[in-house]
């Protein structure tokens, strides 16, 4: 239960990873099944029991500056999410564990399902538990429940998506190589980045349409590498 339930694959999204030459070869080298090897060799070695660990480093990447960066940026990571789900059936097929089957699960619900349907699921559900709460007014319980939920999961949105997030990364300036405020010092300032923050998965659901789209018209969709920016000397 434990296994299935709880334990799970400590995954390193992103660049700046370090890993061990003993540890790559003992899984085959990097795994180039899917168009994001870094998720792909989380859950590889997650299934062989290898732990990772966070390093207090900072790295400067280039991020896309245009929408239309962003979403072909999250199409070629949603594209790895669909090439993820074929590499935990089949390592799930390898060795039928516990874990392996939560793993496959989850990456399924929460991502390949998810992503696509996230910016409609949401305000659906949300009003569905609003309609329902006053449906059933004369129920103190389902009323209560019907207006509580929506409520507490747009106050975690606000909370997770934009204050929270926006603190830790503050936390991590005295990492950087010299001195640098990146503060919210007004309220104004948090609430815009709270929503930018959904703007950006709004994009990321319109990107995991256009693979599914290409897809379903030409079966394959050929995943574009994030843009990068051209500094002049």
């Amino acid at each position: 239960m434990f296994e299935f339930c709880f334990r799970r694959s400590q995954i390193c999204l992103g660049h700046h990873e370090f890993v061990r030459l003993d540890t790559l070869q003992s899984i085959g080298l990097f795994p180039v099944s899917g168009a994001t090897e870094d998720s792909t060799l989380g859950y590889a070695l997650g299934a062989r029991g290898i732990l990772i660990r966070a390093l207090p480093l900072l790295e400067l990447v280039d991020i896309p500056e245009t929408t239309e960066g962003m979403i072909r940026q999250n199409a070629r990571w949603y594209k790895g999410v669909l090439d993820d789900v074929r590499f935990l059936w089949e390592t799930w097929r390898t060795r039928r564990s516990a874990f392996n089957l939560a793993q496959l699960c989850r990456h399924v619900g929460n991502k390949a399902v998810e992503w696509p349907v996230a910016a409609a699921l949401y305000p659906v559900l949300g009003f569905l538990a609003w309609h329902l709460a006053y449906r059933f007014a004369s129920r103190p319980v389902w009323f209560a429940l019907g207006v509580l939920l929506p409520t507490l999961s747009l106050g975690l949105t606000a909370w997770v998506g934009g204050i929270a997030t926006q603190s830790l990364i503050e936390r991590l300036t005295r990492y950087c190589p010299r001195p640098v405020t990146i503060a919210r010092t007004t309220l104004g300032a948090k609430l815009w980045g709270t929503f930018r923050c959904q703007t950006y998965w709004l994009l990321a659901t319109r990107a995991a349409w256009r693979v599914l789209w290409a897809l379903g018209r030409t079966g394959r969709y050929e995943p574009a590498k994030t843009d990068r920016v051209v500094r002049r000397a």
